[in-house]
């Protein structure tokens, strides 16, 4: 049967450059005989909506083309409309946290490979409720509180500042002013947590922020989150050595840190509200209650192997 492929671009991938690589995607899916269509978004969830328009119209394999942001809005656009459609992903964004767990290609030519190779396997995938999503969003990566979060929202906001850079401008400037801890009541797989805590990260990737090795041992089909938090208060050189750590992957090894595995958590503030992320996408700064769950073996994926 032949494949319907839609690409979504989202043309501010690439510093603003997005558009300038659809010939080259056109092009590359050619060598295979693969014939693609484009979509462009135009505003935030747009992609959400296109997915689903595509899906309806028969399209069985739609292309994220762009970072991790466009990556989530097609999974939600999936996962909305119900239906059987593959994803893949062509690593156009800032971060592309996502494809490097996944170990897709950064190069363009050897992504569209992957993706004409038909090579997929099905991953998990997250549902986060509260904030503003209250209804519930779907993440692949991960998603986190506190520190992460701040960070990944002032990132973010920097206009000629991209990738990796971003994130650690941003890190030093949360550094100045640590944000206060949150009193935390956490309900995992129905076992209570209290914990006081400016960190906390639901992996189902393993990386995040371009650079942050947030989930060591997170794997993305195993139908379960990683779920790792501060067990108390950060002071400022604790968060530098908690950084360090972040960029090796080996914060699991410090006394500071609590990990466990888990299916469903619910995650309440006591004290002020959370700031949340979810695939680097903002879901609030004043979070009172959360809940998070795993949908394993939820969307099939062209990627090459487990990290």
């Amino acid at each position: 049967m032949e494949k319907k492929i839609l690409c979504i671009v989202n043309p501010n991938a690439s510093k603003g450059h997005g558009n300038r690589y659809e010939q080259k995607i056109e092009e590359s899916f050619a060598l295979y005989s693969i014939e693609v269509e484009f979509a462009h978004t135009e505003y935030r969830d747009h992609a959400i909506e296109l997915t689903m328009k595509g899906i309806e119209q028969g399209f069985d394999t739609i292309v994220a083309c762009g970072g991790d942001g466009t990556v989530n809005e097609v999974v939600n656009g999936i996962m909305r409309s119900g239906r059987r459609a593959k994803l893949g992903i062509i690593p156009l964004g800032r971060g592309n946290d996502f494809a490097w767990s996944a170990r897709i290609p950064k190069r363009l030519e050897k992504a569209v490979e992957l993706i004409a190779r038909g090579e997929s396997r099905f991953c998990d995938i997250g549902l986060l409720k509260g904030g503003a999503f209250p209804e519930g969003r779907y993440f692949a990566n991960g998603a986190g509180l506190g520190f992460e979060a701040l960070i990944n929202s002032r990132a973010s906001s920097f206009r000629h500042i991209n990738g990796m850079p971003s994130y650690f401008l941003a890190l030093l400037e949360n550094l100045i002013v640590l944000p206060k801890p949150y009193e935390l009541s956490l309900d995992i797989d129905g076992r209570e947590v209290n914990v006081t805590s400016q960190q906390l990260s639901l992996s189902g990737g393993r990386r995040m922020g371009s650079a942050f090795i947030l989930g060591p041992r997170a794997e993305l089909c195993d139908g379960f989150l990683d779920l790792s938090y501060a067990n108390r208060r950060v002071r400022h050189l604790e968060l530098l050595g908690l950084i360090f750590a972040f960029l090796r992957g080996r914060q699991l090894e410090l006394e500071l840190m609590e990990y466990t595995r888990c299916r469903n958590v619910t995650i309440r503030s006591n004290n002020i509200g959370m700031a949340v992320q979810a695939d680097g996408e903002e879901i609030g700064d004043a979070v009172e209650c959360l809940s998070v769950e795993i949908i394993p073996a939820a969307i099939e994926l062209f990627y090459t192997t487990i990290v």
